[in-house]
């Protein structure tokens, strides 16, 4: 039980330059909203709401500078001591003074860019005066089993040409199935992202459906992605070409539905861009944003409790709501106790309903907590970064590698063995000295290899059904680290082991630790077909048992809620939130 009476603080945020001018306010610290004393809060004293944002992620950080933007007085706190969650660059190296190499450690494709482009807008500025980005060209090379290449090129009839010296016609049909997915991409982003899907009868709404289901077969976004790429492409390695991109959402292109050939499509019409000097100037851009509309931003400061108190006496005052809770704020770990008027939570959703949600205050929390923990969770990742003493020449800046056996490849690693010779695996590359000589010292090159296994909780399960012990995670760090060096070696680039300075390596349980993600599962909840759209959190499907439970004033955004994983997604999530805010909770200006 925390102390009831109130403690003033008065907290006078640093004004940046360009930023506008705001007054300092008074932070509440309460032992306990619940007790019945009088809001003294600066919500409620003063002529702004209050918005406090959990997490300060991509998702975050767009969210808390739309709100001040919006004129919400804004708090960020975040548990670690820096924002941008796994948008971030980071330096390694042999000594002391490690800036030599620099590398994208969290996101490392710029994708869907007129996104990125949204949020600098949505509040009054230009992206391109924040941060330079560019092209990468091509966009990405796939290294097969058998050791050849292909490129993935935006010229469309040097593509045509390349896939037609694989296989005979395989060009014509490249442009074919190039059409279809880019139309199921520009339909489906606007019928079900960039406007939410409120309930299964979305799935029957015409005004959604109808140009969507007249520009695609319906049929070929169900089918699993293999098996649509059977439709177009005979040879093994053009159908994986065009369904490998299920590594950025954990899936495996024999279970995601076909609607992901939106990814290739995206990559392959908008193209892959990369922001000049790494991905932290995303994240820098997307902080300054924050600073500049007067954003409080507290580091350091993880958050024990997301508060909750029972709605009392009538339903909710917001149309539509089925709300039996109404958010009163939040308490940090050290007993900090910070009312707000609107809540919104970025860390990853399972771990804020089984981690933030008084399961006493909140009785449905408990059962929320429970649906998603054994739910479907996309894969973990070993990551290794290397600082390397040379330059990879048949390397690109992205670059995925693929197993010759491409259907069993797909089973995620779980034991030792899972690596063992001749086996090959399927991995992402990044090489970023490619397009840009600045993340490396002169002749060197900072490499970063995701390498999928399952994520903590599935590597148990498979592990006691093959009854099997339970590896260290050292264990899984070596013998990985050794079947990409042999892999490298095969496809002809040489021992790299003599080369490698300096190598720094994130495992699952240190992405689980490091950034609130559940299981170590980095690209959250999985993207399946039952967990898409309506069927992703906080669920809204218009079947009373199938619903999340909801709470005035509390949202969320990020990687495990809608739409779904991924920085561009995420920004896109932030959007249709924060309209959601306007229209239930108003601007951030109190009537006077």
């Amino acid at each position: 039980m925390f102390a009831s009476a109130p403690v003033a603080l008065k907290v006078a945020a640093a004004k940046p330059s360009g930023a506008r001018a705001r007054s300092a306010r008074v932070v509440t610290v309460r032992g306990s909203i619940a007790e019945g004393a009088a809001k003294t809060s600066a919500a409620q004293a003063g002529d702004r709401q209050k918005a406090v944002v959990v997490g300060g992620g991509v998702g975050g950080l767009g969210m808390a500078s739309r709100l001040a933007h919006a004129g919400y007085d804004v708090t960020i706190l975040e548990k670690n001591e820096d924002t941008g969650g796994r948008a971030r660059s980071e330096f390694f190296g042999p000594d002391a003074d490690a800036s030599g190499w620099r590398f994208d450690t969290g996101p490392s494709l710029m994708l869907l860019p007129d996104r990125y482009r949204e949020q600098f807008t949505a509040v009054g500025k230009k992206l391109e005066d924040y941060m330079d980005i560019e092209r990468v060209d091509p966009a990405y090379r796939a290294h097969f089993g058998d050791h050849t290449t292909l490129d993935l090129l935006y010229d469309t009839e040097k593509m045509r040409k390349q896939l037609d010296d694989v296989e005979f016609g395989a060009g014509g049909r490249y442009i074919d199935w190039l059409g279809r997915a880019r139309a199921s991409l520009d339909y489906g982003v606007a019928a079900f992202i960039e406007r939410d899907a409120n309930s299964i009868l979305d799935f029957v709404d015409l005004s959604r459906v109808g140009p969507l289901a007249l520009a695609v077969n319906p049929l070929d976004l169900l089918l699993p992605q293999f098996n649509q790429m059977a439709k177009y492409f005979k040879d093994p390695r053009l159908r994986a070409l065009f369904s490998y991109q299920e590594l950025y959402v954990g899936l495996s292109p024999y279970n995601a539905p076909g609607v992901f050939s939106l990814l290739a499509a995206t990559e392959l019409t908008d193209g892959v861009w990369y922001p000049k000097g790494g991905f932290d100037k995303v994240r820098g851009s997307l902080k300054q944003l924050c600073d500049e509309e007067g954003v409080e931003i507290r580091t350091g400061a993880a958050v024990d409790a997301i508060l909750t108190e029972p709605l009392g006496e009538g339903p909710s005052q917001i149309a539509g709501s089925k709300a039996t809770q109404v958010v009163r704020g939040v308490r940090l770990a050290n007993g900090d106790v910070i009312e707000a008027d609107v809540v919104v939570a970025n860390p990853d959703l399972p771990c804020v309903w089984d981690q933030m949600i008084d399961k006493e205050t909140f009785p449905e929390a408990k059962k929320e907590a429970e649906r998603w923990e054994d739910a479907e969770y996309s894969c973990s990742v070993i990551e290794f970064n290397w600082c390397l003493d040379t330059q990879i020449e048949k390397l690109l800046h992205h670059n995925v590698f693929l197993s010759g056996d491409y259907e069993g490849s797909w089973v995620r690693p779980c034991v030792v063995s899972d690596f063992d010779a001749p086996k090959q695996h399927n991995f992402y590359c990044h090489n970023p000295v490619y397009t840009d000589p600045t993340c490396a010292p002169a002749g060197g090159s900072s490499v970063m290899i995701l390498l999928p296994v399952a994520n903590i909780n599935e590597q148990a399960r498979m592990c006691k059904k093959r009854g099997l012990p339970v590896p260290t995670e050292e264990e899984m760090v070596n013998a990985g680290r050794e079947a990409i060096l042999r892999r490298f070696e095969e496809a002809g680039h040489g021992d790299l082991r003599k080369h490698i300075k300096h190598e720094s390596v994130t495992t699952p349980s240190q992405w689980r630790e490091r950034f609130n993600i559940k299981h170590g599962a980095v690209f959250g909840l999985s993207h399946g077909l039952t967990q898409l759209a309506a069927f992703r959190p906080p669920v809204r499907t218009g079947i009373g048992a199938l619903d999340s439970p909801e709470c005035d004033g509390l949202h969320f955004v990020g990687a495990s809620t809608r739409p779904g994983n991924g920085v561009p997604l995420v920004l896109m999530g932030v959007k249709v939130v924060f309209d959601a805010i306007m229209k239930q909770h108003g601007a951030g200006v109190k009537a006077r």
